[in-house]
């Protein structure tokens, strides 16, 4: 067994080593004191042979899990005559002190032709003061490390020769572990452990995405979400802090979404969204079949789900159609009661990721303009007006409260880089907790345990080229490449620089370089603030660009060279993804200005901006002759056309729609060029397509396979026509991370 399969496991807090050593626990009701031989239910005192106590230890290093016969016997009889008599005898012996019925067990099952599974909770002594000491209480005093006991003589089986005990020097091992762990889970939470050292450690690295984590509330597992390495959907598992094996609680078809731990930590509660709308399932932590505690059929899509500390109220977040917001539910889990907390702005994003405040009085969440405009606002559970708590306008991926329950964890990108921040319950005495370079994301926390579990991203985008004479990929190079985030490209008029999103050099900014990646410079940025999607003037003299400094995603404009920069759009709402005109008088982008993203075009001589097109419509470009508006429709898919007309002076006609395949969820895959337009065809069978519309003769022709499950995004096609110039990403996997108290010396001496 390894150290990081023994430290952190409540569940082997259980595991003493043999008669001779070993730490108190509790399993269930009963005191379980191995250096004794004792165990202690309800004030009842019961000596136990050593090999009924080694039975429950075995069982007790792995509570949930199946302990084969053969592995009882050969390690509690090691070196013995033992056999299935003196297994079942021992098993019989510990229910008969348990009081457990083996039709209905409530601590020890038993699997048939398997062996036999720990069912009751394990935790260490000093959680459970209520199960009475049959010893006199020593008078207060500081609290001591537990003693040592004296060696016990070697034990003789029936052949006379001396027990092999080192088959237990694994749990042995396991045994001193968790003494400090437990020393550590269970010591007295400092007030001000926000502003103490953190030590983080690995807790999962499992391939694929580990996201959503959620710590039960002894701090002994680990709830989340896993796709298996990619291989299928997003399942719910359990992990014990500390061990590899990992449980599948779901297993279903579809994906599975923010598991939530009873309060009483034997069960938990997930989310699963299909056509029926939402079903909130619940299952034990050990497994077993989910079942269904409350549903709501109007829910398209939930982001975020929390649980009330006496487990009867879930609030969630949900929109019930793709272009509303998100808004905060508050449900009876008992299904008696449900009613909408909050009523976000129209066009925004909307409100995500509640959670109860320690005392339950109220919640805090998450209000979103957009993907990377976000604040902390609070509310009663009665509704009304919300309060904001920040005003920084940041990126904002995640919110729980510190484990002592004063104040508020969150990550944001508000100083520059993405970072773990708390704050006050009013969101006063902002202060960045010390974690090093750890990049965190969604915390979680359980009340009274000194740790913070984490999601560790290893995102990456690259920029790539497709030579479209050869109708082939070709490799853009050392310098175009890094290690970081490089997105949205954007080709100068004459070919020879590129302008892109990138935080190679620290937080999100606008950087040019020349079209092979070399002498690559910052020009824009807003120290964290959200900035993308950069698109060249005809004439070579300005990058327009979107960023989001002040809360409300703009257009602005910056010199190639850098320089100040000057925004172009006003008001209140949203304006996103920059394009030009090709005589370079207007410029095109969306904006959700009367609750939905339309498509707008403002004069760079000044003026109120004027809307285009009958409906939704995002990513508008002038096709390559300049005769023609295009855009993208997120509702209905394809691209839609209307003729270019001089917008100060001409009302906007009708848009017609073209006759070109692309998927509602591919605004962002496709560019106008001299040939037509270039887009990313999904057929029903087989992989994409990299594929060529001609409007003229309305024909469609492949160019390119594209791998399955194809990512790029903003496409830009080089001046000369021969390049396609596009990011993708290459990783897109996160594992589980937990930060712990790093103790003083003085501090773990003393075991506190």
């Amino acid at each position: 067994m390894s150290e990081y399969r023994a430290i952190g496991r409540i569940e082997d807090a259980a595991v003493a080593g043999g008669a001779g050593a070993g730490a108190d626990f509790t399993a269930g009701e009963a005191l379980v004191q191995p250096s004794l031989n004792r165990i202690t239910v309800r004030g009842q005192v019961h000596q136990v042979e050593p090999k009924v106590m080694q039975v429950l230890l075995l069982m007790a290093a792995r509570p949930g899990h199946v302990v084969g016969r053969e592995e009882f016997l050969d390690t509690v009889w090691a070196g013995t005559l033992g056999d299935d008599y003196l297994l079942n005898r021992a098993v019989s012996e510990l229910r008969r002190i348990f009081g457990d019925d083996p039709r209905s067990p409530r601590y020890i099952e038993t699997i048939r032709k398997g062996g036999y599974r720990l069912l009751a909770p394990i935790a260490p002594a000093r959680v459970a003061m209520a199960v009475p000491d049959p010893q006199p209480a020593p008078a207060p005093g500081p609290a001591k490390a537990p003693a040592q006991p004296a060696p016990a003589a070697p034990a003789t089986g029936r052949a006379g020769a001396p027990a092999r005990a080192w088959y237990l020097l694994p749990l042995l091992l396991a045994a001193a572990a968790v003494v400090a762990w437990l020393a550590w889970r269970d010591g007295p939470v400092a007030g001000d452990a926000v502003d103490a050292q953190w030590e983080v450690q690995p807790l999962t690295s499992y391939v694929g995405r580990e996201v959503e984590p959620a710590l039960s509330p002894d701090g002994s597992r680990v709830a989340f979400v896993w796709d298996g390495g990619g291989a299928g959907g997003l399942d719910v598992y359990v992990k014990t802090v500390g061990a590899e094996d990992t449980l599948n609680l779901s297993r279903s078809p579809g994906d599975e979404h923010y598991p939530l731990w009873l309060p009483d930590g034997r069960g938990l509660l997930y989310a699963r969204v299909d056509a029926d709308g939402l079903a909130v399932m619940r299952v034990a932590a050990l497994g077993g079949a989910s079942t269904r505690v409350l549903a709501d059929p109007q829910v398209q899509a939930v982001r975020g789900m929390a649980i009330s500390p006496d487990g009867r109220w879930l609030a969630y977040a949900a929109r019930a159609a793709a272009d509303a917001p998100y808004r905060i539910v508050l449900a009876a889990i008992d299904g008696s009661e449900r009613r909408v907390l909050t009523e976000p702005p129209g066009g925004t994003l909307g409100d995500l990721d509640p959670r109860f405040a320690p005392d339950g009085s109220y919640l805090v969440f998450v209000r979103a303009t957009n993907e990377v405009t976000r604040d902390l606002y609070r509310t009663g559970l009665d509704g009304g007006a919300a309060t904001r708590l920040t005003f920084d306008n940041r990126k904002l991926n995640g919110v729980a409260w510190s484990p002592d329950g004063r104040r508020l964890l969150f990550t944001s990108t508000r100083s520059g880089m993405y970072a773990l921040w708390s704050a006050a319950p009013d969101g006063s005495d902002l202060r960045q907790l010390a974690l090093g370079n750890e990049v965190v994301q969604q915390p979680a926390t359980a009340a009274g345990v000194e740790a913070i579990v984490f999601e560790h991203w290893a995102h990456r985008s690259q920029l790539r080229l497709v030579d479209l004479e050869s109708r082939s990929p070709v490799d853009a190079g050392p310098f175009l490449r890094s290690t970081r985030w490089d997105s949205s490209p954007a080709w100068s008029p004459d070919g020879q620089r590129i302008a892109f999103s990138s935080n190679r050099g620290g937080p999100h900014a606008i950087w040019v370089s020349r079209s092979d990646g070399r002498e690559a410079v910052q020009v824009a940025g807003f120290g964290g603030a959200f900035i993308d999607n950069p698109a060249w003037s005809p004439d070579g003299r300005w990058i327009a660009f979107d960023a989001s400094p002040d809360g409300t995603s703009a257009i602005y404009l910056v010199a190639p060279d850098g320089g100040p920069p000057r925004r172009v759009t006003t008001g209140a709402r949203d304006a996103r993804h920059p394009a030009w005109s090709r005589d370079g008088r207007w410029l095109y982008y969306e904006s959700n200005h009367d609750g939905q993203w339309r498509v707008m075009a403002q004069s760079l001589d000044g003026g109120e901006p004027v809307a285009l097109g009958d409906g939704p419509g995002e990513r508008p470009r002038e096709s390559a002759d300049g005769r023609w508006l295009l855009y993208a429709r997120p509702d209905t898919g394809g691209i839609w056309r209307m003729p270019r007309l001089d917008w100060a002076r001409q009302a906007p006609p009708p848009a017609t729609r073209l006759d070109v395949d692309l998927d509602a969820g591919d605004v962002d895959r496709w560019v106008p060029a001299a040939a037509g337009i270039h887009y990313v065809r999904r057929p029903q069978q087989g992989p994409p397509r990299l594929a060529l519309f001609d409007p003229d003769s309305r024909t469609r022709r492949d160019l390119l396979v594209l791998q399955p499950g194809f990512e790029g995004w903003g496409f830009q096609v080089s001046p000369d026509q021969r390049r396609l110039l596009y990011s993708e990403p290459l990783a897109h996997e996160s594992d589980l991370r937990m930060a712990v108290l790093r103790k003083s010396g003085s501090e773990r001496r003393a075991g506190t």
